[in-house]
């Protein structure tokens, strides 16, 4: 049986009850967010130009981004899977099963999760290129875009920066693994399997891969966003095992770490020197072409998981 559609001993979910679950815990992660913000900046709040944003205050505004990943996504996912699963508490072996947690995943599976993401950022990255190209034409609608986009950028770099490899090491654990982990429990583990169950798994994947888009606020990236969210879904839905996508969104999250980090390596480069360069160079397009088939190749021969490791409880 697909593990997307198995329903446990508990209530069956059902697509009213998942969509006001879906709308409390997104109306929750923002306010959670807010007030863990002004926690960590002393209830200052954050200036619009970042200059207040010294290192005590972004370390701390790092252990806020985790906590309310955990807080307002994780913690819900196992409450919300708990009345489906028929378990005796959230943290049981049956919940985190009900989760996707339940088995492990073959080496294979993790390997190719994490290729096909590294496969996908060209053409992420591509998208997101030429919509900045785009983006002025639509007026000052499409300028404010650009604005919000280049605000953010600059908040992600600050609270990314780090100056030795312990500090590393921790904006890695907080900014690349833990939303990867308490992202997936939500969207994957809960709201996925949730639809799948009450709608099909089809239809579970597609709708959770746009709501997983819309949940990161920017319009801007609105395309790969959701055929990121489209790609992790699929390899949760051919899985049945959370730990896949988990990897695969950390790698996609880890590579935007990276590629921030190697902007100012590049900087003496020809490649760096116009935000568009890349894009309007034809032997990039050639790469571009390239990584999509074998990720179209990678997407037909995706690893089944092996038939025994349903017996194996990770939790």
């Amino acid at each position: 049986m697909n593990p997307l559609v198995e329903t446990g001993s508990g209530r069956r979910p059902g697509i009213l009850s998942t969509i006001l679950a879906l709308f409390g815990v997104l109306l929750l992660y923002p306010l959670a967010g807010t007030l863990l913000t002004m926690l960590a900046t002393g209830w200052r709040g954050i200036d619009p130009d970042f200059r207040l944003l010294d290192p005590a205050v972004m370390s701390r505004l790092r252990i806020a981004q985790a906590v309310g990943q955990v807080l307002a996504l994780a913690l819900p996912a196992l409450l919300l899977a708990w009345r489906h699963s028929g378990s005796r508490t959230p943290f049981d072996a049956e919940n985190l099963s009900w989760l996707g947690l339940g088995t492990r995943p073959g080496p294979g599976i993790l390997a190719a999760a994490s290729a096909g993401m590294l496969l996908l950022q060209p053409l992420m990255y591509s998208i997101t290129e030429l919509q900045n190209l785009l983006l002025p034409y639509l007026g000052e609608a499409g300028r404010a875009m650009l604005r919000d986009q280049g605000r953010l950028e600059l908040f992600i770099r600050k609270i990314a920066a780090s100056d030795s490899v312990p500090g590393f090491i921790g904006v890695v654990a907080v900014l690349v693994a833990t939303p990867a982990l308490c992202e997936e429990l939500f969207f994957r583990g809960y709201v996925q399997k949730s639809f799948s169950v009450a709608l099909s798994p089809a239809k579970g994947l597609l709708l959770t891969g746009f709501i997983f888009a819309l949940f990161h606020l920017e319009p801007s990236n609105i395309v790969p966003l959701t055929l990121l969210g489209w790609y992790i879904g699929y390899i949760y839905r051919k899985s049945g095992n959370l730990a896949a996508p988990a990897v695969a969104h950390g790698t996609n999250n880890l590579a935007a770490l990276l590629f921030l980090e190697g902007e100012g390596w590049l900087s003496g480069f020809p490649v760096a020197s116009g935000s568009h360069s890349l894009i309007s160079m034809w032997q990039w397009w050639l790469f571009v072409a390239a990584s999509c088939t074998l990720f179209v190749l990678l997407i037909r021969r995706f690893p089944e998981p092996a038939a025994s490791a349903n017996s194996d409880i990770n939790v």
